[in-house]
Formats: structure tokens, sequence, C-alpha cells
């Protein structure tokens, strides 16, 4: 007998927003690039799309490249390719072409849909799109282009069916600590999180969403949330006008967003400049990279009658726990001086384990081998197992297995980031596995030392580095000065290698590099490329050994 069909995807819970709101308003563009759009014109537009990525080839089951522009034509395409049943393939154009091509070239897609300069990128780049059979190009206003004027929508012509297990979606991370990998999102995946953004974060039918980061606005239309698409490059969150952003949240009357730290920041500095304040809005999420107990507490402020909600999670697995505003405020003291960011707890039905640090995979079917960290304050790696954990690593079962182990019958995937539990059961975040360094007086993590460094007046950021030869490395920083930052920047040097003396004496930090913008990830602009330092400066102390020494 076969198996149930599962039809419980995000176009099924489109349609459902489609016939319960019909008239809501769905998207709205921010600089008028697009009229509004309501829930019934956006499942409309979603089947007429679909019905011409069928005509045009677009099949069932088909890995489909989406390089599209964020806004409406994204969320039409990417809806109409799921209404097929095909797995829309989605890549960070902010990682740089030589790495997108990297990546274009594993996810091995059968067809392209893109605007016209990837098309024509995929003609001249022969080789890495060689697994091309279909392309269909993307024009401006899509739905309501020329070319789909003559496509009409069969009343027959209904979304494909799917089961939960199925394979939805694959999603590249940022590569922020190593080559970007797809990730393999199941439709149960989404669900998960969709129901998590309901019941956990209380994200309700008829609230509006400042979109920041686009993939955000794909778990809008599933919720019955409008949103709004902001004046701004995605690719490029720190060149945001926060003018512009502030703004379209008061005119819109917009209730939630999702903010890295540095779309947070220049909010929270362009309000309190100006004495503005956001009352309207309910809740507001910042994730991407640790942000500042003060960052957080000054958006406190601003979103005077709401919270700030502080999610952690990667690509691979999101959210995996949360914290607020007022329990960061609890701990200020403790994370600015070392202890570690807040996590927070769990979300329900998700299970966390720390496991001892180890480089190599954990052993796969030997479950009494492996024992998780039970005491607290005892630094692990984190390792969470629940629906809301994606399906490992697209065409890299090597790396798949790698990150995956079996616990009393549960699979859990390793985060690659390591924590510990407070007394509490909090979880305190340290830093990225591979960005610890390990020196010959032991290791030492990233939070235990960034936060003090950020708390000097005139540090906008820093990061604690490892350089020299593995796997024994000497610790130094890398410190980001602010632009009107009135100390010198030895000044600065000598007051960090003080900090470090006085809370870590054993390490024996004694070198202090400048750089004038440190190298962040492309999604969020907010994770720093440790590891590239620390390359960078290896070669540069090699020809000069007295770099860095504040003399």
């Amino acid at each position: 007998m076969p198996e149930p069909s599962f039809t419980g995807n995000l176009v099924d819970h489109l349609r459902k927003s489609a016939e319960k709101i019909p008239s809501l308003t769905a998207v709205i563009s921010a600089n008028d690039e697009f009229d509004k759009k309501d829930f019934q014109t956006l499942y409309f537009d979603v089947k007429k799309v679909a019905s011409f990525f069928n005509n045009k080839g677009v099949k069932k089951s088909d890995r489909s490249l989406l390089l599209v522009k964020p806004g409406y034509d994204l969320i039409v395409c990417c809806f109409a390719l799921l209404f097929i049943g095909a797995i829309p393939i989605i890549i960070d154009p902010g990682m740089g072409l030589r790495v997108m091509m990297k990546c274009i070239a594993q996810a091995k897609p059968k067809s392209l849909i893109g605007i016209s300069p990837a098309i024509m990128c995929s003609y001249f780049f022969r080789k890495t799109f060689e697994s091309l059979s279909t392309r269909v190009t993307v024009f401006k206003n899509f739905p309501q282009s020329s070319k789909l004027q003559s496509t009409s929508v069969d009343s027959t012509f209904d979304f494909s069916s799917t089961r939960e297990d199925d394979l939805a979606a694959v999603v590249f991370t940022s590569g922020s600590t190593g080559r970007p990998k797809g990730v393999r999102y199941l439709h149960k995946n989404f669900n998960s999180q969709i129901k998590t953004l309901k019941t956990e974060f209380c994200l309700k039918e008829g609230e509006i969403d400042l979109v920041t980061l686009p993939i955000f606005s794909l778990f809008n239309p599933a919720l019955g949330v409008t949103s709004v698409i902001p004046a701004m490059d995605p690719r490029k969150p720190a060149l945001a006008d926060p003018g512009a952003l502030v703004k379209t949240i008061i005119n819109h009357n917009v209730t939630t967003a999702f903010c890295s730290p540095v779309i947070g920041t220049k909010i929270s500095e362009y309000c309190e400049k100006h004495h503005v304040t956001l009352p309207k809005v309910n809740r507001l999420m910042l994730a991407g990279a640790p942000s500042p107990p003060n960052l957080i507490k000054n958006l406190s402020k601003v979103v005077e009658n709401g919270k700030i909600i502080i999610p952690y999670g990667a690509t691979e697995a999101l959210p995996v726990s949360c914290t607020d505003h007022k329990e960061v405020s609890r701990l200020s003291e403790s994370i600015i001086s070392g202890g570690g960011s807040c996590l927070g707890r769990p979300i329900p039905n998700t299970s966390v384990l720390l496991m001892p640090i180890r480089n190599s995979p954990l052993p796969h079917e030997y479950e009494e081998n492996i024992l998780p960290i039970e005491n607290a304050l005892e630094t692990g790696e984190i390792c969470v197992s629940g629906d809301i954990v994606t399906d490992g690593y697209d065409q890299m079962p090597g790396a798949t297995r790698d990150a995956r182990f079996i616990y009393n019958s549960m699979e859990y995937h390793r985060m690659g980031d390591l924590a510990y539990w407070d007394e509490e059961h909090i979880l305190r975040f340290l830093g990225r596995k591979a960005e610890r360094v390990q020196t010959k007086f032991g290791t030492l993590e990233t939070e235990r030392c960034e936060p003090i460094i950020n708390d000097i007046p005139g540090v906008q950021r820093s990061a604690l580095i490892g350089i020299g030869k593995s796997p024994i490395k000497e610790p130094c920083l890398v410190v980001e000065i602010e632009d009107n930052c009135k100390m010198s920047f030895n000044s600065i040097a000598k007051k960090a290698i003080e900090l470090m003396a006085d809370k870590y004496p054993v390490y024996k930090i004694v070198r202090v590099f400048g750089e004038k913008s440190l190298p962040v990830d492309a999604r969020h602009n907010a994770k720093i490329h440790r590891l590239a330092l620390a390359a960078k400066w290896t070669l540069a102390v090699n020809k000069n050994c007295k770099l860095g020494l504040n003399q």
C-alpha cells in the first residue's frame, strides 16, 4: 500500500493564506519598484509563473538554480518552483564570482531561472553550467511581463504533492569559516521553522515584516505576514541607509524585523541621534553574529513596546535556541568580561548536547563511546537534533558524515560552535571551533577576549587570531578603530594588552594589529573572517618579527 502524500509545503501554506486573507497585502516595495500585491494576487502569480516554467521544461524534482534579484520576482519564482515540485538552489551572490561558480558547479543544476546577466554568464562559463538543460530568463516585474501575458493557468493545474522527507531546496552557507556548502532542506524542516516562528516567536497572521535578508521573505507568505522590501542592497547590509530603513519601518507600520548586528547598529545609532523610537515594532530579531549587550540594550529602548529576540542557529539548523534583551541585560557584565555570549535555552522539541571538542568525526556506530558533557562551565561543541536540523550537505556525503553522529537513537548535527552550560543551564557561546587559538599555555576562544577589547572606547570591533604554524600558535589581537576615535592606535593597543594581561596573564598576548576594516561574511557583514586575518598576519610577522609589538 503506497504511503500517503504530504502536501504541507510552503505553497500549501501560501494557498491557505490566499484563501483566508485574499485582500491582505502580501508584498510591498519601499521604493515603489512594483505595485503592492495582496495574497490572492501573489498566489495567482505563483501559479502563472509555475505554469510558464512547466511549459519551458522545468519539471518536478529538477534542481533549479535561482539567480533573481531580491524582491517580488524572487518570491514568486521560488514559490513557483516549489509549486511544480522543483528544487530551488539558493546561493548568496555576495560571496564573490569565483566562489559562487564553484558552488554552482558543485550543485549541478538542471535548470537556471535567472536575470539576463545570469543567463549570459551561464553561456560564458560553460563548464560551470554544463549540467543545465533548461534556461529561463526572468525580466523585471516578471509576472506582468509580456512573456507571461499569453500564459494561461489551467484550473486543473495544481501544486505538486510532496512528502515531508522530500528534498525542498538547497541553500548554501555563507562560508564564513571555510568553503560554502549546499544544505539540503526537506519540507519538514521548513514546516518546523514555520511552526517555531508561530509558537515560540509569536509571529501572527497580519503582521508586517521588514525584510533585510531575502530568504526570510520566503517564510512570510506562508505565515500570512506582509513583506516590506526595503531600499537596500541585501548583499551589502553595511552600506544600508539607516534613515531610509527607519522611515520604511514607520511609514509601513512594521511590527517585526530580522537584522544582522550591523543593521541593528545602524538603526540604533540613527534613532538615538534623531530621538526616534519605534513603538509599533513588536519584536526585532538580531542574528548572524554575537551582538554586544550595549547594542541590545540600546535597541530595546528604540523598540520601546516590543522585545529584542536573539535566536541562535545556522543554515544547517535554525533556530536552535533563543534569548531576549532582558536575559542579556541580566548577564551583560559576565558577557562583556569574557563569559561568553548568551544563546538562551533550546527551542522546544530540539535536543542540544555539548560534546567534547575534537577535530575528527565522532564515532557513528558505537554510542557507548559518546559521552555528552553534563557539568556546568565545561566547554564543548554544540550538537543539535530535531526537525529543525536539515538533511546534511548536498553532494558532499563525506562532509555530512563528519558532521553527524547517533546518540540515544537520535541523529545529531555538529554545529562547529563552542559553548558551555552556565549554572542556570543557559547556553553560553564562546566562538567557532575552527577559530579557537591553541597556544602552548592552553586553548583560548574568541568570545573570551573580543568583548573585553570591544568595550575599549574607540574600538569598533576586534578579532582574536593565532599566528604561526599549527597546531601551537601565538595569540594576537586585530583591532578595527572607529572613524571618529580620538585615541591613537598605540594607546588602544597598549590598553588591549593591559586588559589581556590582567584577565589572562598565562597566555601572554603581546601583539595587536590594526585593520581599517575587518573582513566579514557576505550574508550578514557581521561574521569576522578570523582565519583569513590569521593567514595574512602570519605572513607579515614572518617578514618582520616586530610587527604588532607595542613599543
